[in-house]
């Protein structure tokens, strides 16, 4: 690297750091990113690197693919209505298997690989989510839980002590019942609760697909008409919708990005224009324009 652009990423660098010292995001990651050793690996360091920032991360990961596979291997059969997994008894088992045990242990060997200090938990500790079962009709879904809101207080107390922590996509309620919730569904909530400054998607995709290109940003009320027309169906019209929620809760910025594509987590953050999409309100739009040509700049000096 020669010594100009060394000059550039420690001003840049620089920015960055006095914009998101103390800033908290939360990260969602899906099971394929935690199953795939080298796609961790590069996560946990990246997080690692946004640590030394003053960055605190909260790491919420999903492990559908793997859970499919263990049903699968099993026998039981895999269940669902409309998309959605019902989680009966032997279903809640093998997600403790691999959610709150093999999904659990590959992030804390990965953190001892790449010497990232914190904290994983199988499941989000109970006093940080209010939860409860969901009805049993129209639709049995079995221990599915809703989440009626966040402890910002709990949350930010355990933060006090450490800038990283995991969870998995499991929570308890008030009696004690273990529940599944939808990972992205928790990582939102958490972000809403807790008042984070970013809330970051990590799945197998480039992001948002507009027009068969991944859009660079959208706008929170771009986000309906997308819905409305049919450019984000299924999963990502979820996402989305999740997405929608936590911008007019108050999450500034809200990131879609590949986490199997390597640093994808630092681009994002430390890059003017990063791999994927984000999504802001119309509101937050001069400001990052502004943060992008501040960075430009930067880049220039000779």
């Amino acid at each position: 690297m020669s010594k100009k652009n060394k000059m550039a990423n420690f001003f840049i660098n620089a920015f960055y750091e006095s914009k998101f010292r103390d800033n908290f995001f939360v990260v969602k990651a899906g099971g394929k990113i935690i199953e795939d050793q080298k796609a961790l690996d590069n996560l946990i360091a990246n997080i690692r690197e946004l640590s030394f920032h003053g960055i605190k991360i909260l790491l919420v990961y999903g492990g559908g693919r793997a859970l499919d596979e263990a049903i699968e291997k099993r026998g039981i059969g895999i269940k669902k209505k409309d998309g959605r997994r019902i989680t009966d008894d032997e279903t809640l088992a093998l997600m403790k298997e691999v959610v709150g045990g093999t999904l659990a242990l590959s992030i804390n060997e990965s953190m001892a690989r790449n010497n990232l200090e914190g904290y994983t938990f199988n499941a989000v500790p109970h006093e940080w989510l209010r939860a409860e079962l969901r009805a049993k009709k129209p639709v049995d879904y079995g221990y599915v839980g809703d989440i009626r809101g966040a402890n910002k207080r709990a949350i930010a107390r355990l933060f006090k002590v450490t800038n990283f922590v995991a969870c998995g996509c499991m929570v308890t309620t008030d009696d004690g019942t273990l529940c599944n919730v939808n990972a992205d569904t928790i990582a939102t909530e958490l972000a809403i609760g807790a008042s984070a400054d970013k809330l970051i998607f990590l799945s197998d995709v480039d992001g948002v697909e507009i027009d068969e290109e991944t859009a660079f940003t959208i706008t929170a009320e771009q986000i309906p008409g997308y819905i409305k027309d049919g450019t984000a169906t299924g999963g990502m019209q979820v996402k989305l919708e999740n997405c929608l929620k936590a911008l007019d809760a108050g999450v500034k910025r809200i990131h879609l990005i590949n986490g199997l594509r390597d640093n994808a987590l630092y681009k994002e953050i430390f890059e003017p224009v990063g791999p994927g999409t984000m999504l802001f309100k119309e509101s937050e739009r001069e400001n990052y324009m502004n943060e992008v040509e501040a960075q430009k700049a930067i880049a220039k000096k000779p």
